[in-house]
């Protein structure tokens, strides 16, 4: 081993070493679409690359309970090098297809490995 941790149970079995599969939160933010803007915008994170970072966003306002409701869309985050592209709605939709709402969501990326 060169560098890393292991951890063991209480009953002597190696439960995490440098080997594990682990996620690590590199970048929260609250992220907020304003009124009149475009349908993606960037948001720079350094170190960030897709082979080994993935991003989600979350809302953090209770969504209505009716599913076909365009209010309820979800943002989109897509991991490029160097940050991250938050799509409004869904990527590649035509030009006046719905977007997200105009309510704040989370944006988490992660770094794994």
């Amino acid at each position: 081993m060169s560098s890393g941790i292991r951890i063991w149970s209480a009953a002597g079995n190696l439960e995490l070493d440098e080997n594990s599969f682990t996620v690590r939160v590199v970048y929260s933010a609250l992220v907020q679409r304003t009124s009149g803007e475009a349908r993606t915008r960037f948001i720079p994170v350094s170190g960030v690359d897709p082979s080994t970072h993935s991003a989600v966003c979350m809302p953090v306002d209770n969504y209505g309970t009716d599913a076909q409701d365009t209010r309820n869309i979800q943002y989109t985050p897509i991991v490029t090098s160097g940050g991250v592209v938050i799509y409004f709605g869904q990527p590649g939709a035509p030009e006046g297809a719905p977007m997200g709402v105009l309510r704040a969501q989370r944006l988490m990326v992660m770094r794994y490995r």
